[in-house]
């Protein structure tokens, strides 16, 4: 939202959409540990399934994008006007959480109906779902911020390169967790 009057700044970067899209890939591959916990047992057939993982992964990332992360930034942004605070990050992590509610509400009243619904799997779900579109939602603020100020955008290589450490932090602790449980 920029203010009355001002014209758009034509600048180099990446746009918040690419950037929610490039979080939640690269931040994906940290869903492998806890595939299990998901219900998710991978087997040897499973190895020709590979190819269809990246577009899989691309088609997720931009409806998560698309149906979840930017109406979380863009009612963010509204209720922080509103309140008079300004566009800050908490005001985004609250939208998430509303915009969440329909999101993970659906599937599972669509589960409940066919008698596989439970609260557990809905908290595991909502869980899973805000913890994967709150950085994505943060990153997309953070570029949506930088635009209006006339600062430059990062690119998707820069989400990419410490989106691929901070994965890959996570891949390690969470297989030695698991393999320290079990």
């Amino acid at each position: 939202m920029r203010p009355a009057g001002e014209e758009k700044r034509e600048g180099r970067g990446a746009a918040p959409s690419s950037v929610s899209m490039t979080v939640l890939c690269a931040e994906s591959p940290a869903l492998l540990p806890a595939a299990p916990l998901l219900g998710i047992v991978p087997d040897a057939r499973a190895v020709f399934l590979l190819p269809l993982v990246l577009p899989a992964l691309v088609l997720a990332s931009a409806v998560v994008t698309v149906a979840l992360v930017l109406p979380s930034v863009a009612l963010g942004h509204w209720l922080g006007l509103r309140r008079g605070s300004g566009r800050r990050w908490w005001w985004v992590a609250v939208a998430t959480a509303a915009v969440l509610l329909p999101a993970a509400g659906l599937p599972w009243a669509a589960a409940a109906v066919y008698g596989r619904g439970g609260l557990p799997g809905l908290l595991l779900f909502a869980t899973v779902l805000y913890a994967l579109s709150l950085p994505a939602a943060l990153a997309a603020h953070t570029t949506v911020l930088r635009a209006d100020a006339g600062r430059p955008v990062r690119s998707t290589g820069w989400f990419l390169g410490y989106g691929a450490v901070a994965s890959a932090v996570v891949l390690v602790g969470a297989s030695v967790v698991l393999a320290a449980s079990g």
